[in-house]
């Protein structure tokens, strides 16, 4: 007859009396329907040891098996921390428009032949027309569609469709779309507890969006108001922050609109941020952080431009990048390695290396979409994975991989 989990349960307190506190909480869960009881005993174990993973994944189950895990945010012992107020800095958007108009051009005419430029997943990407009025509102366009999903950006919205905005957010979208969001918070939210994240005390506030540049916000009860975007980023921005050592570098290869860039900079105040990517991105990405950090935030655009002690991010060209006089701590990249092809991965595998990076964090499809992504490899086996070492590697949902790497020398 086969021993009964209770019983194997029983006999290991015996043999390691240390862990009585989550054997118990899983004693009760299996043999009794006192969950109230289950959930508070585990929560002690985890308060008395919270860097204890068997601990965590015990609550983590008894929320599962109790139907609480909407209570989850709740029930995870932690501190929240709030995140300094988002400040307000003016932009330029006619000097933006003359600096896209800047970038195309060497695009297109003088450094066409180069690794960095667009692959044929993304080259879509050479056919802005960013007036003001999209650049004003770029979170309600196409300029910043590559970064967005539902309902940031709106489900029935023709694709590619540059002749106008978003429309406002409907009452039905949002009966529809809030469910959705807060499993992706708790989702994310839970990922960050069972990996051990000591910035997860930060999630809640990181998570937080507002409406500059026409962002789609939802309120999602006991949170505020939030994006699909911004969900994400701050999972990322938690993720890394104890990636990055005190004053260090981080380098942000594909940074979209800024979106990770900003919450980390909230996080760790002590980080330079360097961000590259294509035209359309690098100018949305200047434009987004100069407006939450103002001055602090500088395009190095041109030869001869050069980062000084007062900038925290630095916006730079995909050619300019192996000049820096830095060197980088942690390379960053979410979802867009994905989009590039071989001679993209070896160009920003020989930036990483001219920069001296220390570690890589990415995560990116591990199962190629014939038609969609150009890589014909897993994401964990990129040409320039060989200058790396990888410590951690988690499934993400059966799709993506998350990977942590170290430089090999």
């Amino acid at each position: 007859m086969p021993e009964h989990p209770t019983d194997r349960f029983r006999r290991l307190l015996v043999s390691e009396p240390a862990r009585a506190l989550a054997y118990d909480a899983m004693v009760m869960a299996l043999g009794t329907s006192e969950f109230e009881r289950s959930l508070a005993a585990a929560f002690r174990a985890c308060v008395l040891a919270p860097a204890d993973h068997r601990l965590r994944k015990n609550l983590l189950f008894l929320l599962q098996r109790s139907d609480r895990w909407d209570e989850m945010s709740a029930w995870i012992p932690r501190q929240r921390r709030p995140l300094p107020a988002r400040e307000t800095h003016p932009v330029d958007l006619a000097q933006s428009q003359s600096r896209y108009r800047w970038l195309m051009d060497q695009l297109e005419s003088k450094r066409s032949d180069e690794g960095w430029t667009p692959s044929v997943v993304e080259n879509w990407k050479r056919v802005f027309t960013m007036d003001s009025r999209h650049l004003a509102n770029f979170r309600r366009s196409e300029l910043s569609s590559g970064t967005q999903t539902p309902p940031d950006r709106p489900a029935a919205f023709p694709n590619l469709e540059f002749a106008r905005l978003y429309p406002d957010i409907t009452e039905e979208e949002r009966v529809s779309y809030t469910p959705g969001l807060r499993r992706m918070f708790l989702t994310l939210f839970n990922r960050l507890y069972r990996a051990g994240c000591p910035e997860i005390d930060w999630f809640d506030a990181a998570v937080l969006d507002d409406d500059r540049f026409g962002a789609r916000l939802i309120e999602l009860d006991g949170v505020g108001p939030i994006t699909a975007k911004s969900i994400q980023s701050a999972y990322y921005a938690c993720r890394v922050a104890s990636l990055v050592p005190q004053g260090g570098v981080v380098l942000e290869i594909g940074g979209g609109f800024g979106a990770v860039a900003s919450r980390l900079l909230a996080i760790r105040p002590d980080i330079t941020y360097v961000l590259t990517d294509l035209p359309v991105n690098m100018v949305l990405t200047h434009t987004y952080l100069t407006s939450l950090y103002g001055d602090a935030v500088a395009g190095l655009w041109e030869d001869g431009d050069r980062p000084s002690p007062e900038h925290r991010a630095l916006v730079v060209p995909p050619w300019r990048l192996a000049e820096l006089p830095l060197r980088v701590d942690l390379a960053v990249n979410t979802m867009s390695f994905q989009h590039m092809d071989e001679r993209n991965h070896a160009f920003y595998g020989d930036a990483m290396r001219k920069l001296g990076t220390r570690r890589l964090y990415h995560l990116n499809r591990e199962t190629p979409i014939a038609g969609v992504d150009t890589m014909d490899v897993p994401a964990s086996r990129y040409g320039f994975m060989a200058d790396y070492s990888v410590v951690e590697t988690d499934d993400f949902d059966a799709r993506w991989v998350e990977v942590i790497a170290e430089a090999r020398s």
